[in-house]
């Protein structure tokens, strides 16, 4: 029989009662909550929620904040998006370093100090740029023999 299901069938038969002027019998639902369901959501949820916090953790470092962590004003001008990825602070903090400093006496340090690591870092830029020019493939040149543009390789 297609179609058959114990519900239809007791649907049938109550409804058939009714016709018949009986008093439906009375059916009372209790749900059932199926903890082990229950505790499989909830531990995929707490998974879910560990690997966005992982993610957000890992790209942390990677973000500029609103806020400087030393001053704690608000970091919106591009000179402290600037100060930010060399200093970890706001434009206005550092110019309270640079401040402290020149008052101390230890500018001329300082400032000889930055020279030189930029210095270093444009050398060893430019030794990088040689190695890997020196790791290059030597260039082919090609040149065209058939009108139908099959071409061919001078080394040959």
């Amino acid at each position: 029989m297609a179609g058959y299901s114990r519900e239809a069938e007791r649907q049938n038969k109550h409804m058939k009662s009714l016709l018949r002027g009986e008093t439906p019998e009375k059916r009372i639902f209790i749900p059932v909550e199926d903890n082990e369901f229950k505790k499989k959501l909830k531990k995929e949820w707490e998974e879910d929620q560990t690997l966005i916090k992982e993610k957000l953790d890992m790209t942390k470092e990677f973000r500029m904040p609103w806020f400087c962590p030393k001053c704690k004003k608000v970091m919106k001008s591009h000179l402290d998006d600037k100060v930010w990825w060399l200093y970890k602070h706001c434009f206005d903090c550092q110019i309270q370093f640079e401040n402290k400093m020149r008052i101390n006496g230890t500018w001329k340090e300082y400032e000889k100090k930055k020279v030189l690591e930029n210095k270093l870092s444009f050398i060893k830029d430019m030794i990088n740029s040689i190695d890997e020019y020196k790791k290059q493939d030597a260039p082919k040149f090609y040149r065209q023999v058939a009108a139908d543009g099959v071409t061919d390789d001078i080394d040959k």
